[in-house]
């Protein structure tokens, strides 16, 4: 089963959709769309926070569910009541209620500590996306469009790994086409909640947080989409972040490759799980601002139109630098192998590996919110003999398609880091010569990405009109 017409995927994170004109002018961008486009959203900005907060609080006994439950359904009806009429806003009113009660009965079963209690806990971090669906659909219709919500819980099927799940693709993609093309088919627009998916059991999973992005390009992937547009609050992916570089210039195109790396280590605009599913089947994608819908955006496919060398510098603000030591006889290998197997069952993310043979020695980067699933990881390491935390650093990375023809581009990047007395803790090069990265002490962060964006050139005349100022020091 093929799509009768090309179709188009937009995915709306959350701070686009927030409040009544956030869900207004996501509204006025899809009436005009066409017949065949998907929608998928996340919940609205802080409404997941304010859910988890509430089921935690249950799990430990306390009292924050039920004010957990007020705070959604009194922002949630204060969105309807401005944007929906009589019949609609009765409808989003009573499925409103019904969402309620399943968020408040998973919460208390996880004050029970039952035993399922990992898909309790991810179907009410969820309730989110199935509020935001069902109210942009009424919107919708509101206005005229023929909308229905769409529980993405029913058409991605998931591992059943807590909080990450991964895609079953094969699984999954008889049920998006048998639910999604028959709508499209009679001229409705499904609005399909991101984040949520499922196992073939018919329990809730997530994919993790940020996981709408990955939602829209796995979907996109398989129905199949002729493009993927990732609506949010900014242009697109720029040269450098631009809280920290003032004149972070706009990337009209990159590539699949770029986008992950730019993701991977640390671009807030798009999930690193995104770009793989749409790179597989070649569909491109684009980076749109919902504030400012006319305006060019980033797209990513194949290989980007600009000049080789370094195309991005950006950062991994929080971050910990960890060096493991062999334990005598034992080997690099085998301290690796065993880091490495556990960090893959906990899905750590490891962004910067070195390792000094002699000394039989591996420093591994991650993500400083990880430390503490990697020190669990760490505890059933049998090789490991001792172990250093830094965890007041930075990882830099210069990002860029062709940096393999460009000669030096590493020795740049110690002289512009050297003349700013900024030290290299640690640093690491990948054969495809796509990235380079480098720890380096928190406090430096801001300075180390400002000097190396200026000695490559980055700067430019492109810039955002709306850029906020400098934020790192």
């Amino acid at each position: 089963m093929t799509s009768p017409l090309p179709v188009l995927v937009m995915k709306f994170g959350g701070t686009s959709i927030l409040g009544q004109r956030g869900m207004g002018r996501v509204a006025e961008i899809l009436a005009p769309s066409g017949p065949s486009t998907v929608t998928v959203v996340s919940a609205m900005a802080g409404t997941t926070d304010v859910l988890l907060r509430g089921v935690r609080s249950a799990a430990t006994g306390g009292s924050g569910l039920e004010e957990a439950a007020g705070t959604v359904r009194e922002d949630h009806l204060r969105v309807a009541g401005v944007l929906l009429g009589g019949r609609e806003m009765a409808s989003f009113a009573d499925h409103l209620e019904d969402v309620i009660s399943g968020y408040l009965a998973h919460g208390a079963l996880l004050a029970a500590a039952n035993s399922k209690g990992r898909c309790y806990l991810e179907a009410a971090a969820s309730a989110g996306e199935l509020l935001s669906a069902a109210l942009l659909a009424a919107v919708l219709r509101e206005r005229g469009v023929a909308a229905v919500p769409v529980d993405s819980a029913e058409l991605l099927i998931t591992d059943d790994h807590p909080q990450a799940a991964l895609p079953l693709v094969a699984q999954s993609r008889e049920r998006v086409r048998g639910r999604l093309l028959p709508l499209l088919r009679i001229g409705t627009l499904p609005v399909v909640t991101g984040f949520r998916a499922g196992t073939a059991e018919g329990e809730v999973t997530t994919l993790g947080r940020g996981g709408s992005d990955h939602s829209a390009t796995l979907l996109g992937a398989l129905l199949p989409a002729a493009e993927v547009w990732i609506w949010t609050d900014v242009d697109g992916l720029l040269t450098a972040d631009p809280r920290v570089v003032a004149d972070a210039r706009l990337l009209p195109e990159v590539s699949y490759s770029e986008a992950m790396e730019l993701s991977y280590f640390g671009a807030k605009v798009l999930h690193r799980s995104a770009v793989p599913p749409a790179a597989s089947a070649a569909i491109p994608i684009r980076i749109k601002n919902t504030m400012r819908p006319q305006g060019p955006g980033t797209v990513i496919e194949g290989r980007p139109a600009g000049p080789g060398g370094v195309r991005a510098v950006t950062l991994v603000e929080e971050a910990c630098l960890m060096t493991l030591t062999a334990s005598p006889g034992a080997g690099l290998n085998r301290l690796a192998a065993e880091v490495f197997d556990g960090f893959a069952d906990a899905r750590i993310t490891t962004l910067l590996v070195t390792q000094s043979s002699a000394e039989e020695v591996v420093c591994v980067a991650i993500p400083r919110v990880e430390l503490a699933a990697a020190r669990d990881a760490l505890q059933r390491t049998t090789h490991l003999w001792a172990q250093d935390f830094q965890d007041q650093v930075s990882v830099v990375v210069l990002v860029g398609e062709a940096m393999r023809g460009t000669a030096g581009i590493a020795g740049k990047m110690f002289g512009a880091l050297g003349e700013q007395g900024i030290n290299v803790i640690a640093i690491s090069q990948g054969s495809s010569e796509l990235a380079v990265a480098a720890v380096v002490q928190r406090q430096d962060v801001g300075d180390a990405v400002r000097a190396l964006h200026r000695v490559f050139g980055l700067g430019g005349s492109d810039v955002r009109p709306d850029a906020p100022p400098q934020v790192l020091r």
